[in-house]
């Protein structure tokens, strides 16, 4: 017997620098409970491997619990833009971390424009990272960066389809199973609340 495999088709990253911010909001797996910032040195290691901090930076654990904070709140943000409105709550924990990485406008020789951190260690870190959200805004693709749909995952993907309409990571299986659910509600409705016995 043959057997039949499933591919499952991966979305491509979003375009740089937001594939930075969709990087660190998928740090932590939902669904599975793993989270690349677990301790300190777990996040010491993610900030360094992708160059927002010095080799020689040190983190405190306040600071793992700052960034946790940012990228729940960027997740959360980034579900607005799968369904509505970002609450203010998260809007007033972003701005109050914007606040402490502290950002500045640098010009280089060649008369281009940049935001830079003013900060140091771990902040300078959430300053890029704030700082590639800031200009993914500015150049229209923030809203196509999104967390899934199904409440179970809410891993970050970038929505590449022409009329913004992605609603989950994968549709091989977020999508099929929030399908499935919404089936069986209609189902389940339909039958009445006793299973369609009269």
């Amino acid at each position: 017997m043959i057997g039949v495999s499933v591919v499952t088709v991966k979305r491509p990253p979003a375009p740089a620098p937001l594939d930075l911010v969709e990087a660190f909001i998928n740090t932590a797996d939902l669904e599975t409970g793993s989270d690349e910032f677990a301790t300190s040195g777990d996040l010491r290691a993610w900030f360094v491997g992708h160059g927002l901090l010095n080799k020689s930076g040190l983190v405190s654990e306040g600071d793992r619990r700052r960034v946790i904070k940012l990228r729940e709140a960027l997740r959360r943000a980034a579900l607005a833009n799968n369904r509505a409105a970002v609450d203010s709550g998260t809007i007033r924990e972003l701005n109050h971390l914007a606040r402490d990485a502290r950002m500045v406008v640098s010009f280089a020789d060649d008369g281009g424009a940049r935001l830079d951190p003013s900060a140091n260690g771990v902040d300078a870190g959430v300053a890029r990272v704030l700082a590639a959200v800031f200009i993914a805004m500015m150049t229209g693709r923030w809203e196509r960066l999104k967390s899934c749909g199904n409440d179970a995952c809410h891993w970050a993907f970038y929505d590449a389809s022409k009329n913004r309409s992605g609603r989950w990571c994968e549709m091989a299986d977020c999508g099929n199973e929030a399908k499935g659910r919404t089936y069986r509600a209609r189902r389940r409705a339909a039958a009445g609340p006793r299973g369609g016995e009269r």
